[in-house]
C-alpha cells in the first residue's frame, strides 16, 4: 500500500470575512462602503493565483489600507477562467457575490461591527459574518 502524503499550511488566518449579496457592478458597491467613514477603497491590481495545474486566475479587488488595518473588496465570481463554467475564488460561498476581507490590528470583532453598518446600505441584499475555519479553500484568500 503506497504512503500518501499530505500537505498542511500553518499560514495564519489573521482576517475576518464577510460575504455579501449584492446585483450591483463592483464600482458601486464600493461607493457606497466609502460613504461610510471606515472605507476608502480604490481600485487595484487584479490579484493573480496560479495554481500546481498552471491554471492562473485572476480576482478583481478594490483596496484600502492604513498602518493598523486592511480591507480587501474582492469579486468571488473569477474574471477569467480556461472554462465556460462560472467559477469562483471560494467555491463553497459561491452564494456571495462579493467577499470582505478585513484585518484589524486595533480592533477585535471588526467584521461584526461592519456587518451592523453593511445591513443599512439598500443596494446589499444580504451580508453574513463568514467563519473562516469553516472554509475548506481558505487559502485562496492569502496574498
Amino acid at each position: 500500500m503506497k504512503k500518501k502524503n499530505r500537505l498542511t499550511s500553518d499560514y495564519p488566518f489573521d482576517f475576518e470575512l464577510i460575504g455579501i449579496v449584492s446585483s450591483v457592478k463592483e464600482y458601486k458597491l464600493a461607493w457606497h462602503l466609502n460613504q461610510l467613514p471606515e472605507f476608502h477603497l480604490v481600485k487595484s491590481d487584479d490579484i493573480k493565483i496560479e495554481f500546481s495545474d498552471n491554471k492562473l486566475i485572476r480576482v478583481s479587488n478594490l483596496k484600502d489600507e492604513n498602518e493598523f488595518r486592511t480591507a480587501y473588496l474582492l469579486k468571488n465570481k473569477l474574471v477569467t477562467s480556461n472554462s465556460s463554467v462560472n467559477q469562483y475564488l471560494l467555491n463553497e460561498l459561491q452564494q456571495f457575490d462579493y467577499l470582505f476581507k478585513l484585518n484589524s490590528q486595533t480592533e477585535e470583532n471588526w467584521a461584526t461591527q461592519i456587518n451592523n453598518k453593511l445591513k443599512s446600505i439598500d443596494i446589499i441584499d444580504y451580508s453574513l459574518v463568514v467563519d473562516i475555519e469553516k472554509i475548506k479553500m481558505k487559502d485562496n484568500l492569502l496574498f
